[in-house]
């Protein structure tokens, strides 16, 4: 075991040899210390080789990520930073991402794990015990020797045994069947800030066997104010995180709050008003089939159009016009070469809706896109968890376009 890991470190080199960012203390990259968050998995002889393959493509997911977080855009004028919009109901703010703690702070663990392999690999497992993880299966699976060896419970037949609601069944199903085609197509393409490509394409063992998780399918009273094509056409995934594959609870003694993966969303689907009290950021990762079919809506909790219907020592209860004269210029679109990147402050309201008219074959196509969160260790708050808003008139039922919303928004505590 001792000598296939160090073959395998010592054939993975990485283009952050040329240059670390400079706000990170090259001593800091020294002799790093990580707690995981479990006990490290044993693998036996033959299963280490499914490991090293999906650490190795993990470890190239990671790093171009934070590549492209410090490599400023072409024509723009900050240094060592990418721009992300942040907020759009008026006007579209955008911000050096770099210039945040909580992105510093995230790069920085990165770069810690990348030099200091053999020690952060203590804390990485492919989690084929984790009963709520799952494959895309398909051709996907079909063409990933670590997804064949998982053999994780596949999306058909989560959406077949899980899933009791027949839309969203129905949803799920077409959503299972055309994934490969999803993540995979030609119009998948990685953002120009990144050193390389990091698709499905390039990464097919990340991508199946990473362990997906359709997160508004089952029944629930917070999934209940979702709409049915979203529930059964969106999954996420994580690499890095608390419910990642590679999960670390510290490095050097301070509490890691990163999370890095991925998402899928189906189009013809408008994933709906919500928020939560962690930062959090998307890359678009598609090449749009028409104009505007991308659309992105934020509004921070600080703007005096979110009207506050009452509050209490935990949270703030606040409501939205959505049918307001000109709604529609409070959205922006992305594409992978345009504006890719949005950042989420802590309680951001957000949505995003994806246009499917102008796709010649929209149940095989989606938005793909790269996301994290930089702060999802903080306990005290509500832990990640997102929370959909709700139609005003009718708690309850899913916030669409054109009414009055409703959010509940955490009182940060630190």
């Amino acid at each position: 075991y001792i000598l296939s890991t160090i073959f395998f470190l010592s054939s993975i080199t990485f283009s952050y040899a040329q240059k670390i960012p400079d706000f990170i203390n090259p001593e800091d990259l020294k002799n790093v210390k990580f707690k995981c968050l479990e006990e490290s998995e044993v693998y036996s002889e033959e299963e280490q080789k499914y490991i090293d393959i999906l650490w190795k493509e993990s470890l190239q997911y990671l790093e171009a990520y934070a590549v492209a977080l410090t490599t400023s855009p072409a024509g723009s004028s900050c240094i060592d930073s990418d721009v992300a919009t942040y907020e759009t109901v008026d006007g579209i703010s955008k911000l050096y991402v770099m210039e945040r703690r909580d992105m510093q702070l995230m790069v920085k663990n990165i770069y810690q794990i990348l030099h200091n392999l053999e020690a952060a690999k203590a804390c990485f497992a492919a989690r084929g015990n984790v009963d709520w993880l799952y494959s895309p299966g398909g051709e996907l699976e079909a063409r990933s020797e670590v997804a064949k060896w998982l053999d994780r419970t596949t999306f058909q037949e989560f959406f077949e045994t899980k899933v009791s609601d027949p839309e969203v069944k129905a949803k799920g199903y077409t959503f299972s069947e055309n994934f490969f085609r999803m993540v995979t197509g030609e119009k998948v393409k990685t953002p120009k800030n990144f050193p390389y490509d990091i698709s499905a394409r390039s990464l097919p063992n990340l991508w199946a066997s990473v362990g997906w998780f359709p997160m508004y399918a089952e029944e629930s009273e917070r999934n209940r104010k979702n709409f049915a094509n979203v529930r059964g056409g969106y999954a996420y995934a994580e690499i890095l995180g608390h419910w990642g594959l590679l999960r670390i609870d510290e490095i050097n003694g301070q509490k890691v709050g990163a999370e890095v993966g991925m998402t899928v969303q189906a189009v013809n689907t408008l994933y709906p008003y919500h928020n939560h009290a962690t930062s959090e950021l998307y890359y678009t990762m598609r090449q749009p089939s028409c104009v505007n079919q991308f659309k992105t809506f934020a509004i921070r909790d600080t703007n005096e159009k979110l009207t506050t219907i009452s509050e209490n020592e935990d949270e703030r209860v606040v409501q939205f016009d959505t049918g307001m004269p000109d709604e529609f210029r409070m959205w922006t679109t992305s594409s992978y070469d345009r504006d890719p990147l949005v950042y989420f402050y802590e309680n951001t309201i957000h949505a995003f809706q994806i246009d499917g008219d102008c796709e010649e074959d929209p149940e095989e196509n989606a938005l793909v896109s790269i996301w994290a969160r930089s702060d999802a260790h903080e306990k005290l708050n509500d832990y990640g968890t997102t929370k959909l808003c709700e139609c005003a008139e009718e708690p309850g039922k899913p916030a669409a376009r054109g009414g009055k919303i409703q959010c509940q928004l955490t009182k940060l505590k630190y």
